[in-house]
């Protein structure tokens, strides 16, 4: 009978520990998740080929055909060009993941960057001609995408403007303005403009920002492929 006693009390003990004991939940793993990079489609420049085959006859002809140049956005016939000198790039240059077609001279350009006739974008992969440049008013590209010109209509007058491509859009927004040209007295002036507001500048203030935009700081880089190799 003792040794009954002592069996079950062993048994309810154990019992209650087993009740008291903690239950550690099992840990769940779950498999990280690693998003896949986005990455620009890469049959859209496939969209620009027919640009570049008109743009390669023409430069193997040695065409002096304005009109045929101006359908292609130049806004003045290439003269004497070497071999190899003409060519283009396809750039994303605002990082929307649409490449950008430049038109380019290697020869004509600033030693960072090429000398830019025409800058196309892509609309429903439909190429669309958003900037045109010429020996009097050129352009440059910043690594962030900004683009500068610096350009003259006359003896006296200098313009210097920004742009920028906003990501998905199809044509360029105007960032800053600023001109110079001879008043109607005879001396020449230098003006900000802000909308329809102006605002004078000093002959140093415009010329420090002559250097600016024609040799800007950080340029894009692209890769120069010629049009006739």
């Amino acid at each position: 009978m003792k040794k009954l006693c002592i069996i079950l009390a062993l048994l309810l003990t154990l019992s209650a520990l087993g009740a008291c004991r903690r239950t550690i939940p099992e840990e769940k793993t779950t498999a990280a998740t690693t998003a896949e990079p986005i990455t620009m489609d890469p049959t859209l420049p496939l969209a620009y080929d027919p640009i570049l085959e008109e743009y390669a006859r023409l430069v193997k002809a040695h065409s002096d055909d304005y009109d045929a140049w101006e359908t292609l956005g130049f806004n003045e016939v290439p003269q004497e060009y070497k071999e190899g000198s003409l060519g283009y790039a396809i750039k994303d240059i605002n990082g929307d993941l649409v490449p950008e077609l430049l038109l380019l001279d290697k020869e004509s350009g600033s030693p960072g960057q090429p000398f830019i006739y025409a800058l196309y974008t892509l609309k429903d992969r439909t190429p669309v001609l958003i900037g045109q440049y010429w020996s009097r008013s050129r352009a440059h590209i910043a690594a962030d995408g900004r683009i500068f010109t610096v350009g003259s209509s006359s003896a006296f007058s200098t313009y210097l403007d920004s742009y920028e491509l906003r990501r998905g859009a199809h044509e360029l927004t105007q960032m800053t303005e600023y001109y110079s040209d001879v008043g109607d007295d005879g001396k020449q002036f230098y003006v900000m403009i802000r909308g329809s507001a102006r605002e004078a500048l000093s002959e140093h203030q415009f010329d420090t920002l002559v250097g600016l935009y024609e040799t800007p700081a950080n340029l894009i880089r692209f890769e120069f492929i010629p049009i006739d190799r």
